[in-house]
């Protein structure tokens, strides 16, 4: 097959490499492009459409997915760029939005649940009927589902992991029970049952699903394509384009990967996927080690070719030679101005804070009249920022005191504010309350009484539920209709906040009452029980984040481990920042900080400094990064072998946003290089 001649493009705004060139003249009838960060795999993927497009004739379209909603947003800026516009024949969409599409083309009606306050209602009304269900046939392995209301965020990545991995599938093939299996892949058995019996009220005993929440279009057509032959073709996608492509290959998992094999096997032309491999870091998605990029050809027509570009425009040689042997890569870079790459010990977390404030400093004062074109609209000021990114959020609790004691305007992504964080907000509010008509000089602000609030509702279990749940609908397999509209919290935390700003007497009151009614009898969980503290732990506000009564909150939550052990940490953090200081001087501080930081936000202040975490950064690029507590067990984290890549490819991304100088800070005592990670 021989493609047509490219349409043209701005040729002043880009000019293929030699290694795209390979990639626009290829005709193998699949082809994956492997491209390291920066390389321009979008843009190659984008220009491939460009050619395509001439020849599937006038009536002809052509399908381009994304794994997430950026990665469309990408794709459409991208073609704006190289086309002037996103061609009328061009579909860009994600997995998710293809899969509703198909199951409306074929009759299907998709009702979308998209109000998270009645998503968690109905997961409530799914364990209350399972307790129902196991107060029948008694089940011990699943009393922890029953003990306490169910963590919903833990409910949802268990949900979003098990859809992904397609686990019911692998369960079946795996020939024992529920319980061996979650045993064999260290699964929790009790959210495992859970989300069964709320799959079960979800989709009724005749499969027609009541609604669709996030990612479950996606799941019901990987249902019903594994009812097809592994050759047979699926009607309702048969024919459909002339040619796929989809970018972030690498994010791909076990249901994209069965829909994306339908497609190419349903007539659907050439097919064009591009990523970086290197860039696999969410859960549930695989990478190329460990043979999965064989297991992805296996889905692929015979002859599939795989191209790579080691080429980058992002950043020049210094960066190139620092990446290559610490990640076993081969970056090599196009002509461009010269980059800067810094590698800087640390010994302790103060003197890596310390390094930082130096950085922040220099970009400010020396660099900020270095500025660059970007398409990153965050970066469009007239100033410099310095991005850092973190691999752990409770790593900036240091970091934003420091630089908010500094005066300086930051932002975080993908991480809220320390202060704002629900399980700090707890404690700050636990203390602030503790501190009785004195704190009346240190009122905490509405967000982070809004906060507390919502640690209350999370960690505390003070859940209220409507009590019109009928328990004989919950009994037939349904869920409640009359309860939908009346989720609980909806708005709890912010009236609340409101009612209670700069009253912590009452504050006190709601936190051992769990409400303002003056009769409700006093609760006896710890937060409650923190309120019979004397006021000499107040003295030092290290201790008191140390206190037991205050772990105690957390390690009794019905919280997934991974999120009792983030809480800890941040407790561990605040310890060390507070010790010695009395309560009323770290609140004082800490108010002043964040009152501070919203009326430079008002007076749109230019942000000099971002706080990011790794997830947010992806797909992005700055002019100036930093990479601070590199050291082993801590960035990379501790992983298991199956996750070690994981963790690499965490600290690989972070490294690979830097487009004019990046650092490196690394310990000195726990160092990761040399060598690859």
């Amino acid at each position: 097959m021989t493609h047509p001649p490219a349409r043209s493009w701005n040729s002043q705004w880009f000019v293929p490499t030699g290694e795209q060139q390979q990639v626009l003249q290829s005709s193998a009838p699949a082809l994956i492009i492997s491209a390291l960060a920066g390389t321009g795999k979008t843009t190659t993927l984008c220009m491939k459409a460009c050619q395509l497009l001439a020849g599937v004739g006038p009536q002809g379209r052509i399908l381009v997915l994304a794994y997430s909603r950026a990665g469309v947003t990408a794709l459409r800026d991208r073609f704006l760029k190289l086309h002037g516009a996103v061609p009328a024949s061009l579909e860009i969409l994600t997995i998710e939005q293809l899969s509703e599409q198909v199951l409306k083309a074929q009759g299907d009606p998709v009702v979308k649940l998209d109000d998270p306050v009645q998503r968690r209602f109905l997961i409530l009304q799914a364990q209350q009927a399972l307790r129902q269900e196991l107060a029948r046939s008694p089940d011990p392995d699943a009393d922890a589902v029953l003990a306490h209301d169910v963590d919903i965020d833990a409910f949802l990545a268990f949900e979003a992991l098990a859809k992904k991995r397609q686990l019911d599938k692998q369960c079946e093939d795996h020939g024992g029970t529920l319980r061996d299996f979650c045993e064999a892949q260290d699964l929790d058995y009790g959210l495992y049952r859970l989300l069964r019996h709320y799959e079960r009220m979800r989709v009724g005993m005749d499969h027609e699903p009541r609604f669709y929440a996030e990612g479950d279009c996606s799941f019901e057509l990987c249902r019903q394509l594994d009812l097809l032959g592994w050759d047979e073709p699926c009607e309702p996608l048969m024919g459909r384009y002339g040619a796929v492509l989809f970018d972030e290959l690498h994010d791909l998992d076990e249901g994209a990967l069965t829909i994306l094999r339908k497609l190419v096997q349903s007539h659907n032309g050439v097919f064009v996927g591009a990523g970086d491999f290197n860039q696999h870091i969410h859960e549930g998605a695989f990478s190329v080690f460990g043979g999965a990029l064989q297991h992805m050809l296996g889905s692929l027509p015979a002859g599939t070719e795989v191209l790579r570009i080691h080429t980058t425009r992002r950043f020049g040689a210094e960066i190139c030679a620092a990446l290559n042997p610490l990640f076993g890569v081969e970056f090599a870079c196009a002509a461009q101005s010269s980059d800067s790459f810094v590698h800087l010990g640390y010994d302790t977390d103060a003197h890596c804070a310390q390094q930082l404030v130096e950085l922040h400093t220099q970009i400010v004062q020396g660099w900020g009249g270095l500025r660059a074109d970007t398409s990153d609209k965050a970066d469009k000021g007239a100033h410099s920022a310095l991005n850092v990114v973190l691999r752990n959020p409770q790593d900036s609790i240091l970091l934003e005191w420091v630089f908010g004691h500094e005066g300086v305007h930051y932002g975080c992504q993908g991480m809220g504010a320390f202060y704002l964080r629900r399980e700090v907000a707890l404690v700050l509010g636990l203390m602030w309350a503790l501190d009785g008509d004195s704190a009346a000089e240190r009122p905490l602000t509405p967000g982070i009484v809004a906060a507390a609030i919502q640690g209350l509702l999370h960690y505390g279990r003070r859940n209220a539920r409507p009590d019109a749940v009928d328990p004989d609908v919950l009994a037939q397999g349904q869920f409640d209709d009359a309860g939908w509209s009346v989720g609980p919290g909806a708005s709890e935390s912010q009236q609340l906040a409101a009612t209670l700003h700069g009253n912590a007497p009452l504050m006190q009151r709601y936190i051992v009452h769990g409400t303002l009614d003056r009769n409700a009898p006093p609760l006896a969980d710890a937060c409650a029980q923190a309120m019979a503290l004397g006021p000499e732990v107040l003295a030092d506000a290290g201790a008191f984040f140390s206190h037991a009564l205050v772990r105690h909150i957390f390690d009794d939550a019905a919280i997934h481990g991974v999120e009792r052990q983030a809480c800890l940490a941040s407790l561990e953090q605040l310890a060390r920042l507070a010790q010695g200081m009395p309560a009323s001087e770290f609140l004082g501080r800490l108010t002043l900080m964040a009152t501070t930081s919203i009326a430079m936000y008002q007076a749109k202040e230019p942000v000099t400094l971002r706080l990011l975490s790794v997830e947010a950064c992806k797909g992005r690029e700055f002019m100036f990064v930093a990479v601070p507590f590199v050291e082993r067990g801590r960035f990379p984290g501790p992983a298991s072998h199956a996750e070690a890549y994981r963790e690499r490819n965490m600290l690989y991304v972070a490294m690979t946003r830097a487009r004019t100088a990046l650092w490196l800070l690394e310990s000195a005592a726990r160092p990761v290089s040399p060598g690859p990670v």
